[in-house]
């Protein structure tokens, strides 16, 4: 199946506009929330003289525009209807060629699987090709589903890449250099069995990889080459899950000296150590007392040490070790007190640079700063309809599980109301992730336009609050997470805020999970909203012996197939008496349909009021303007009808 099926640059006269904000008692028209980010992505070209720009039109597909900031040309060089093949991202190669990264889900063996390509795109408009092509895998049963993953640019090599990709073996990732104009590959260092990923060092040579055997009692294990012997030898290995664990980060002007994050006193911090040495020695880099450190390193043009990590401290500024960066990015800061302010991308000489700026309360703005004039100018805001529009802001809020511990949540309050409101409980997908106070959120931002309060909760096993808090929450799909969640709705109930007969629990993935078990389990909620969430336990285990990670599966919901039933929304269906609003796209490679299916069924026989959406060319994602749209407007229905609101 051929790219250019699914992609063209040849598309109906489309207009960059957008939906007026249509106001009824302050109510903005659902198409508003319902449709993606007008734009999404914005980088500066390496010159800094042209913009490409993500956007998201009113037809429903995903464009990739490239403007000339000398003429003001605006060009169009690739677009996606978003059916089939969707655009993810890009960046810039050089002043004339783009590289894209694109996705699709598509059945193997009665499993759907995602894929994930590059694109080689001309940024005058005249074409694109996929950059890689059927010959470079001749040697494997079908081509690999990870195409995309670069993992150097080589940025002192005018025509070269470095690409994570299965060439020689079917399973295992070689590294390959590829050149983009050429289309050509060679080997840089062939796969290795069990090793799923390889980094280079600030050189472009291959120093470290990452294996993982589901046999071993300790699954992972780093190699790292020796540049003194010239050989690979084993430096650490680690449980999955252990206090024991590794990522690592990258290298620095040190060709031996390895950047990672480990844990220090149950947090996950920042190390460095001398991995050709027997002994390591790590050296603790950064620490924050409050969470674990997450992100990865950055670095600046023209130096090979990191000057930073893509971790925010307490008022949401990136830290920074490098004193020039770190001046240079306050005095940004400064200019948008109480905003977020996020670095997008910079020209070669740093001159040029698109910034991102928002919060919970604002939908962000794109600008190009210019060092050099001190300015900012305004490229777009991504949801241009919201413009001057406010809407209410997150607040943090803690309470007690009933085990004592502590969980941080965010309460998003309509305007002008504060107590005996219709509530919406919305705990997270993952669940290995977690939400934030930071950045605007669409969903909540709908639900209090709605006149509802909404109670986001970092239940146990979220990310980022330390090793024994993500352990508390192995195995406990069902159990203490979901206990987390009906005493956050204890909580708001009990603080006057929510009506008690008016509270609905919604979520996606495992948030569509946990919605289906507190609707089974709870007398808490008038009614449920899953989308394209987990059903059925057993069905997860099972499938997951299809792929490397199912250990990995095992430890997070348990392999106690009895208590796997007990704790699956398919086998508890007699239990539900609330209304359920199910949705599930048919696409969907990361929680298959089967889910929905099932559970349908299991409600049929119970004689539970239920509503059940089956999407069309829908993942998991709502990436579809038209699956997005279409869910917002059944959510809305579905919630006005049973809290009466």
């Amino acid at each position: 199946m051929t790219l250019k099926k699914f992609i063209s640059l040849f598309f109906p006269f489309i207009f960059l506009f957008f939906v007026d904000v249509s106001f009824s008692e302050n109510k903005i028209d659902t198409e508003i929330f319902g449709s993606p980010p007008l734009i999404s992505r914005v980088s500066v070209s390496p010159s800094g003289n042209k913009i490409a720009l993500f956007a998201n039109l009113e037809d429903g597909s995903s464009t990739i525009f490239v403007r000339d900031l000398q003429n003001n040309k605006l060009i169009p060089v690739v677009n996606s209807d978003n059916k089939f093949m969707k655009l993810r991202s890009f960046s810039w190669f050089n002043e004339e060629i783009i590289l894209a990264k694109v996705w699709f889900s598509e059945k193997m063996r009665r499993t759907m699987l995602d894929n994930f390509g590059l694109l080689k795109i001309n940024a005058d408009g005249s074409g694109f090709e996929s950059l890689f092509q059927k010959k470079h895998f001749k040697k494997l049963y079908r081509p690999p589903l990870y195409q995309d993953r670069i993992i150097d640019w080589l940025e002192d090599d005018p025509d070269h890449i470095l690409v994570n990709i299965s060439t020689t073996i079917d399973r295992y990732p070689d590294v390959v250099k590829v050149n983009v104009h050429k289309r050509e590959l060679s080997l840089a260092k062939r796969a290795k069995t069990q090793v799923g990923s390889w980094k280079t060092d600030r050189f472009g040579r291959v120093r470290i990889g990452r294996a993982y055997n589901p046999d071993k009692e300790k699954e992972n294990s780093v190699l790292f080459y020796d540049l003194q012997s010239k050989k690979w030898r084993t430096v650490l290995e680690f449980a999955e899950f252990s206090e024991d664990e590794i990522n690592i980060l990258g290298f620095g002007e040190d060709a031996n000296e390895v950047w990672f994050l480990a844990y220090e006193d149950g947090r996950k911090a920042v190390f460095r150590a001398d991995f050709s040495h027997n002994d390591l020695q790590p050296k603790l880099v950064f620490a924050d007392p409050l969470r674990d450190v997450q992100g990865g390193l950055r670095y600046k043009k023209g130096s090979k040490d990191p000057i930073g990590i893509y971790f925010w401290d307490e008022n949401n500024r990136l830290i920074t070790w490098d004193k020039e960066s770190f001046e240079f990015e306050k005095s940004v800061y400064d200019r948008f007190p109480d905003k977020e302010v996020y670095f997008i991308s910079e020209s070669k000489d740093g001159n040029r640079y698109v910034i991102f700026v928002e919060n919970s309360s604002t939908p962000g703005v794109f600008y190009l700063g210019d060092k050099t004039l001190g300015t900012f100018d305004l490229i777009s805001e991504a949801y241009p309809s919201l413009r001057n529009v406010t809407l209410p802001a997150k607040e943090v809020i803690y309470y007690q599980a009933r085990d004592g511990l502590e969980i941080e949540a965010y309460l998003t309050m309509p305007q002008n109301k504060n107590t005996n409101l219709p509530t919406i409980i919305f705990p997270h997908g993952g669940p290995i992730a977690a939400d934030s106070k930071q950045g605007f959120d669409y969903w909540t931002s709908f639900f209090a336009n709605r006149g509802y309060a909404v109670l986001q909760m970092n239940f146990r096993g979220s990310t980022g609050y330390g090793y024994d808090f993500m352990k508390a929450g192995l195995g406990k799909w069902g159990l203490e997470m979901q206990y987390d969640v009906e005493d956050a709705t204890k909580w708001i109930i009990n603080e006057g805020i929510a009506d008690p007969d008016r509270i609905c629990i919604v979520g996606g993935s495992y948030g569509g999970y946990a919605a289906l078990m507190g609707v089974a389990t709870s007398d808490l909620y008038r009614c449920a909203v899953s989308f394209a969430g987990v059903t059925d336990l057993g069905q997860l285990l099972k499938n997951s012996r299809m792929f490397s990670n199912g250990k990995m599966v095992r430890q997070m919901i348990g392999d106690n197939r009895s208590k796997l039933m007990k704790t699956s929304p398919v086998t508890l269906a007699n239990q539900i008496i609330a209304p359920v609003l199910l949705v599930h796209g048919e696409d969907d490679s990361r929680v298959p349909i089967k889910h929905a299916k099932v559970m349908k069924e299991a409600m049929q026989k119970a004689g539970v009021n239920f509503t059940y959406i089956q999407q069309e060319n829908s993942d998991h994602f709502l990436t579809l303007k038209a699956n997005r749209l279409q869910f917002f407007k059944e959510t809305e229905k579905f919630l006005a009808e049973h809290l009466n609101n």
